[in-house]
């Protein structure tokens, strides 16, 4: 196809290109070229960044990288931002009811109707891997990460990851098990985990949290209160925000690196591996664009009667709050998925080492997706939010212009009224000298009348 067949702004587009417009491209993709050369450092040499391996990953990037993104989210939010983003009561149960109930049902519908439909090729592992992802919750690192780059509210995706993490060790399990009960066909994989099970997930996951989410943001928070200004420069000089982005690329690594070293990929059939992709790809935009017609087309409904127009207030976003939930709601994470699997399997004698890693694929599957998927949605959302952003820059630009003219009249009442007690001192000064030149010209009239008397006598 020649460029002369192609329209004719898309063809003066195509000629205006120069190489600095394409270098510049590649350079704006850093982030899925440098995914793509973890996972095939992975595939090489898996024993280098999977758990246990020669690096400890377990602890030198599942602990470390999270707690060091959050560590720089501490460093360059606002606590009072952060502060006023908690008490937003709407957003926290819209998002922790889409992004456990609403995306539980459809992975449970799609999942449970691939197990009715009794074929031989799919791997019923797989199956109740979708259920298990499905009762995940969100991600930690990576919302936080799209979501700035995106220019969304990211103290709101920074909150909404806390909550729902919080919540996974009750609500997670609790799903499971309803979901897996449906059929007598899951057979061993409907979960009994047992107490023992359950406090181990309970002290993963706590641990976890405050390891790499609390303690790390507590310490940045406080950092920038003792040296604000400090801080701010080094952010601003050494753009601290894109490491972040190779932090999660090392988790990343490490995730893939473990799957590969398991073997777990190599014992999916073709049509497993097809249905695992088809279902990730076509339920993370799913969630992705009923998320924005929820919280964006509700907007445009209304309705007299006052009781649906409040119930789709309710569900009412702006952008901003809009491009968090996009990326909470649609996202899974693989780093509280393998401790729900080993706390709910872990004391099951038909569950072997290998159905376990299977239950793990579509998650892990799932999450390479999600983050190409967000990655390339970026510049969109970037671009979509920029009105909210430029009319809140007016705003601030005509509230400071405000608050220096009142500040201005404030000063220049006082330069008034000083400069009128300056004029009524000086007035009353010039009076006294007026005075006091009257009375001297009195006494010398005085002193020559007697002169003259004398003169007369």
């Amino acid at each position: 196809m020649g460029i002369k067949e192609f329209p004719g702004k898309a063809r003066t587009y195509i000629k205006s290109l120069t190489w600095r417009d394409i270098l510049n491209f590649i350079i704006d993709q850093w982030f899925l070229e440098c995914l793509g050369i973890a996972i095939l450092i992975a595939y090489l040499v898996p024993n280098l960044g999977k758990k246990g391996g020669w690096i400890a990953a377990q602890y030198s990037v599942i602990y470390v990288c999270p707690a060091l993104i959050f560590f720089v989210s501490g460093l360059t939010m606002d606590t009072k931002v952060l502060i006023r983003t908690a008490a937003l009561y709407r957003i926290h149960l819209v998002s922790q009811i889409m992004s456990y109930l609403y995306t539980s049902m459809f992975f449970f519908v799609f999942s449970y109707a691939a197990l009715m439909s009794n074929d031989k090729h799919i791997n019923v592992s797989i199956l109740g891997g979708f259920i298990l992802l499905g009762c995940t919750p969100t991600t930690i690192g990576s919302n936080v990460v799209f979501t700035r780059n995106a220019h969304g509210n990211h103290a709101a995706t920074l909150i909404e990851v806390t909550i729902a993490n919080l919540l996974s060790p009750v609500l997670s399990p609790a799903l499971i098990s309803m979901y897996m009960s449906s059929s007598d066909k899951w057979g061993e994989f409907r979960p009994s985990g047992g107490v023992g099970g359950y406090q181990a997930l309970y002290r993963s996951v706590f641990k976890q949290l405050g390891l790499t989410v609390f303690v790390p943001l507590f310490v940045g928070q406080l950092l920038r209160f003792l040296a604000t200004k400090q801080v701010k420069l080094v952010a601003e000089k050494f753009k601290i925000n894109k490491f972040s982005s190779v932090f999660l690329i090392l988790i990343m690594w490490s995730t893939f690196s473990s799957c590969f070293a398991t073997g777990a990929f190599s014992a999916m059939t073709p049509q497993s591996t097809g249905l695992v992709m088809m279902m990730d790809f076509g339920l993370y935009w799913f969630f992705l664009f009923s998320t924005l017609l929820v919280t964006r087309g509700s907007r445009k409904v209304h309705f007299k009667n006052k009781y649906l127009e409040s119930i789709f207030n309710f569900f009412r976003f702006n952008k901003r709050d809009t491009i968090a939930l996009c990326y909470v709601v649609p996202a899974k994470t693989p780093a509280l998925g393998v401790p729900l699997i080993n706390a709910l399997y872990a004391n099951h004698p038909g569950i072997s080492d290998q159905m376990k890693q299977m239950l793990q694929i579509p998650i892990i599957l799932y999450q390479i997706e999600q983050l190409c998927f967000s990655s390339s949605s970026v510049p969109f959302f970037r671009r979509w939010v920029r009105d909210e952003e430029e009319a809140a820059k007016l705003e601030a630009e005509e509230k400071a212009r405000a608050e220096k003219s009142a500040e201005t009249d404030t000063e220049g009442i006082g330069q008034s009224s000083n400069s009128s007690s300056s004029t009524e001192v000086a007035r009353s000064e010039g009076e006294g000298e007026v005075v006091g030149d009257l009375v001297g010209v009195e006494e010398v009239d005085a002193r020559d009348q007697k002169l003259r008397d004398l003169e007369k006598q």
